[in-house]
């Protein structure tokens, strides 16, 4: 049987199928200590009902587009269920009456009803048991929780089968060397996607209660380059793709020849590696890029069981810095936040995560966290050339703060006596309306278009019901970045633009036509970004500058990027 879904980290891959147990995960929300006063869990218990509403009446609608209404219409009565106060009504009391987490209480009611359901005699009632314990996966899910799903220790070869994954489980999982993820739900700008293009690993979503479809044990092809997925594939197609391809596609393609980033008309660019991974450092040389523009230390700390110590993580800079030589290295301080945590972390519970405690902020309310791995950077400072950057810096204010501190942990009085070069990630859109401000106090600036375009737009880029309001072709975007590029430039202070966008080759000319020379991208992206870079003059994109004040619209861009920016099909 095969499933179409959507790719969103390319490659393909075979294997036996490691299911994530819903069981399991409610078992282990039991044991989630409250994040606050019944009052708080409750609200995140409504935050949560009201996100699996959305999701349930989303996969709905896409359902419907490709298998019959009756069947899709399963979901509706899901979503019924979330409204009626009889099934939500006892978690609300459950948390009153007693001291439990939101997760706790879903666990609680969905195990009690689902336990009535199986004991009814009557085939019909037996199977709502099945609906009730899928809508208890959505809410745990929903709220946010850093459960290790049972504590899932998948095997090496194996194709993970789950209603989605979290950053931090995908990196456990990859250092056991799984070989693909199918998921029902994960957004193509989400951070679990953009971290399994970064480890190479075919990831295929978009395939609604694929954890209930597919047995534990089951042979599984995955062919996240057209986005299906075959269930216990026949011979004749287990035939076809080992002749088209090797077992996970994950070393660089046997026919790519490394080459510098040169426009035709004699243009030199950098083309940089994103990490997160130290794994991954071999990559650099492998594909001749010009080393690394942005490393993203949070993954690290997210396969680790406890915080790292400042000498662990010194090792695993080290250990990516050895394999770079004299190459350019930027290292980002941890970006905790979102969805990005690790499991042993106590952090506050936000309404809007993407909006609260995150980044910078996070690293100033927490001394343990920064200061242990601020040493470790200075350590390695210290013996060759470093840039660390700052994640979602919001304000020149931020900025100062920022500075005093780190000067405050390396012993040094001011910015200049650091061990490292200091650079800012521009993501926040107060930043890059101060950028001519900030210029003057850091080494280098490191844009992050996706980050950027969500907080400048009002479109979460791990949200797929907003997904198409995710745009960084939109006028007013380009315009910021490229206000934040003159300036850079004309203060001699090194730009790079980072982020999966950074990747996108129908980007490429648009960026290079603000003036970028720089390029940070994922190992999935390089090949594109430089082919890119190799087949567009500068003479050639240089008019798109002068024509952006008088686009009003993506389209009007889209229609420009598709006439003059886009390089020659190979």
């Amino acid at each position: 049987m095969s499933l179409s879904g959507q790719g969103l980290s390319p490659g393909t891959a075979f294997g036996q199928a490691r299911v994530i147990d819903t069981r399991a995960l409610l078992a282990a929300a039991v044991a989630v200590e409250p994040t606050g006063p019944a009052e708080v869990e409750i609200e995140r218990l409504r935050a949560a009902v009201a996100r699996a509403t959305v999701e349930l009446d989303r996969v709905q609608r896409h359902l419907a587009e490709r298998i019959d209404a009756g069947q899709a219409a399963i979901f509706h009565s899901h979503i019924a269920l979330l409204r009626d106060p009889q099934f939500i009504a006892p978690m609300e009391q459950a948390l009153r009456t007693s001291p439990l987490s939101a997760e706790a209480a879903v666990a609680r009611v969905v195990s009690d009803l689902h336990n009535q359901f199986l004991s009814q005699p009557i085939p019909l009632l037996q199977d709502k048991a099945a609906d009730v314990l899928d809508i208890g996966r959505r809410l745990v899910h929903g709220l946010r929780s850093s459960l290790r799903e049972g504590e899932v220790v998948p095997d090496a070869g194996r194709i993970i089968v789950a209603h989605s994954l979290t950053p931090s489980q995908l990196v456990r999982f990859a250092r056991q060397g799984i070989a693909g993820v199918v998921v029902e739900a994960c957004g193509p700008r989400s951070h679990t996607a953009i971290l399994a293009r970064s480890l190479g690993i075919p990831l295929v979503a978009g395939l609604p209660d694929i954890s209930g479809t597919i047995a534990e044990g089951t042979p599984v092809l995955v062919d996240a380059d057209t986005g299906r997925v075959t269930i216990d594939p026949a011979i004749d197609e287990l035939r076809d793709w080992h002749g088209e391809s090797s077992p996970n596609r994950r070393s660089v393609e046997p026919d790519f020849i490394p080459q510098p980033a040169v426009t035709p008309d004699g243009v030199t660019c950098q083309v940089l590696l994103n990490l997160s991974d130290p794994v991954e450092a071999p990559t650099v040389s492998l594909l001749g890029a010009d080393g690394v523009g942005l490393f993203r230390t949070e993954f690290y700390y997210m396969g680790c069981a406890n915080w790292p110590t400042a000498e662990e993580s010194y090792q695993v800079y080290r250990q990516v810095a050895s394999e770079l030589g004299d190459l350019p290295l930027h290292i980002r301080l941890v970006d905790f936040g979102a969805d990005k945590f690790p499991p042993y972390a106590e952090f506050p519970f936000s309404r809007n995560p993407s909006l609260g405690l995150r980044g910078i902020r996070l690293l100033l309310a927490r001394e343990d966290i920064l200061r242990p791995q601020v040493q470790a950077l200075a350590r390695l400072g210290r013996e060759r050339e470093l840039t660390v950057l700052i994640p979602m810096l919001d304000s020149l204010d931020t900025l100062h703060e920022t500075t005093r501190r780190l000067c405050q942990i390396c012993g040094c009085s001011e910015r200049s006596q650091l061990p490292f070069r200091l650079g800012a990630m521009i993501e926040v859109p107060l930043a890059a309306l101060q950028i001519r401000q900030i210029l003057p106090h850091v080494d280098a600036v490191s844009i992050g278009l996706n980050d950027l375009t969500q907080y400048l737009l009002a479109a979460d880029r791990d949200d797929t019901f907003v997904e198409r309001y995710h745009d960084a072709m939109q006028p007013a975007v380009l315009r910021l970045v490229a206000e934040v590029i003159t300036a850079a430039r004309e203060a001699f202070c090194p730009v790079t633009v980072c982020g999966e966008l950074a990747g996108d080759p129908k980007l490429t000319g648009l960026l290079l036509a603000l003036g970028l020379r720089s390029f940070s991208v994922s190992r999935a992206s390089y090949k594109a970004v430089l082919d890119a870079i190799c087949h567009l003059s500068i003479r050639g994109v240089r008019e798109f500058a002068d024509r952006l004040p008088e686009l009003a619209t993506a389209g009007e861009v889209r229609e420009w990027v598709q006439r003059n920016l886009l390089p020659p099909a190979p």
